[in-house]
């Protein structure tokens, strides 16, 4: 697979996933715009980008995984942020 740059917002939506299930566990898409105060098909879209990207995996009826690659980014993406605080 080829390394992309993430966007911001790919970023914020993989940083808001750590937050939420950070034992990786599977979060429902409607929390996920919720959380970020979206809607329900802005979420679907970027989902369905972060699964081409092979950040997350996205099952039937709503329950995304991060994917270990989309957890370790995630967790990349808040330590930079917090050593830059």
């Amino acid at each position: 697979m080829q390394r992309r740059c993430l966007s911001e917002a790919k970023k914020k939506y993989l940083v808001k996933m750590v937050e939420m299930d950070p034992e990786g566990k599977g979060i429902r898409s409607i929390k996920i715009a919720k959380e970020l105060d979206v809607t329900r098909p802005s979420v679907h879209a970027m989902l369905t980008r972060l699964s081409d990207d092979g950040l997350l995996v996205k099952e039937h009826y709503g329950i995304v995984y991060l994917t270990p690659e989309g957890l370790a980014t995630g967790k990349k993406i808040i330590a930079s942020c917090n050593h830059n605080s």
